[in-house]
């Protein structure tokens, strides 16, 4: 399945997770808006916006399965979850649980309530779990009466460990407590049907998989937190209810959300089962062929990934600064580009599979390592 991209062609870039490339003719989309932004920035500002935002609302709720009602934009999902704790009535001693999956900046986050006396319980859970019993069993352990809120990843970023995010809503909902879900990378790799999960909020970035323009994402809140949940901005219509609240915060760039038809048009074109299908084999099969040079192992079961996979490192880079230097010698040296993250002691690197990767750009990831780690 091949399409054009603006990515470099002489690059193996496997890192569409972390930083995503635009396919061609979404970029030719955005130009085309952007031209039509800048020849009156007032009128389409002042006048044409809220049509044009409720548009592609409109379009993105449908994507998602989630209600228009319910549904608001955010620059990414890193501000859609701070958007959400920032917003909750938190007091000493309330407890949080995360899993160790999180994101970095959602760990920042929950650190900002350390220092109003909050706790963060992070539950770890192993990248080898056998079921999705046992995956909501780790998470819901780190319960206490204390407990205020549970925040999963719908697709974890630094593993790419596809939680059971429903089942985990149904546990947390016996104990009537609400989820928040980081669903930063869930849009295009998994389908995603929001209303039929039931999460409070959730949260998911429309630049990475869906390749919209960088940066856009979306917030949906459920209906009996539109009252609380307000942006960390207050601007024009933060008094007026939830969703005016979000739709103006300030000057922004409004070119990544007016493309995000543009990007699920071409989608639609080429056909998202398809899509994904050929996503997971294409990187599941490099992610084994990398395996088998280092003489280590995939991580995690086929059932728990979508297109982005992990394969240990048959060494552990603990001390600062040794991922991100390894990362940079891959690019500089080999043009390769993979993240090498870290999960519960173990150094792994993170491919992705996306339209533009080939066997190839495996293939030297593979020989890339073996090198750089001699």
């Amino acid at each position: 399945m091949d399409t054009t991209w603006l990515v470099d062609p002489d690059h193996a870039y496997l890192n569409h997770g972390g930083f995503g490339a635009l396919p061609l003719p979404v970029a030719e989309a955005a130009a085309v808006i952007r031209a039509q932004v800048e020849a009156n920035p007032t009128d389409l500002l002042m006048r044409r916006w809220p049509a044009q935002v409720d548009a592609v609302r409109q379009r993105v709720a449908g994507f998602l399965g989630a209600q228009p009602a319910n549904l608001v934009f955010v620059a990414n999902a890193t501000a859609g979850t701070a958007t959400v704790l920032g917003s909750l009535d938190w007091q000493p001693g309330d407890e949080v649980v995360a899993t160790d999956h999180r994101y970095p900046a959602v760990a920042s986050q929950l650190g900002v309530l350390l220092r109003q006396g909050v706790k963060v319980v992070e539950q770890h859970v192993p990248v080898d779990v056998g079921s999705s019993a046992e995956i909501v069993e780790h998470v819901m352990s780190g319960v206490t009466a204390r407990t205020k809120l549970v925040v999963v990843d719908h697709i974890a970023s630094p593993t790419g460990f596809v939680f059971p995010v429903a089942d985990v809503v149904a546990a947390a909902r016996e104990r009537g407590l609400p989820v928040l879900v980081d669903g930063a990378h869930a849009p295009g790799q998994l389908p995603v049907d929001i209303d039929a999960l039931g999460a409070d909020f959730w949260v998911g970035t429309l630049h990475k998989w869906v390749c919209s323009p960088r940066a856009c994402a979306a917030l949906v809140v459920a209906p009996r937190w539109h009252d609380v949940v307000r942006p960390r901005v207050a601007s024009h219509g933060y008094a007026a209810g939830y969703q005016a609240a979000f739709e103006w915060t300030g000057t922004a760039d409004p070119i990544p959300l007016l493309a995000i038809p543009a990007a699920l048009d071409f989608w639609d074109g080429l056909g998202w089962d398809a899509v994904r299908r050929h996503q997971h084999a294409l990187v599941t099969a490099g992610a084994h062929r990398v395996a088998e040079a280092l003489r280590t192992e995939v991580a995690i079961a086929d059932r728990f990934t979508a297109a982005m996979r992990l394969v240990r490192l048959p060494v552990v880079l603990s001390r600062e600064g040794e991922r991100e230097a390894l990362a940079y010698r891959l690019i500089t040296e080999y043009g390769v580009t993979a993240h090498i993250t870290e999960h519960a002691g173990t150094t792994y690197v993170r491919m992705c599979g996306q339209l533009y990767n080939t066997p190839e750009h495996y293939e030297r990831l593979a020989e890339a390592l073996q090198k750089a780690l001699d």
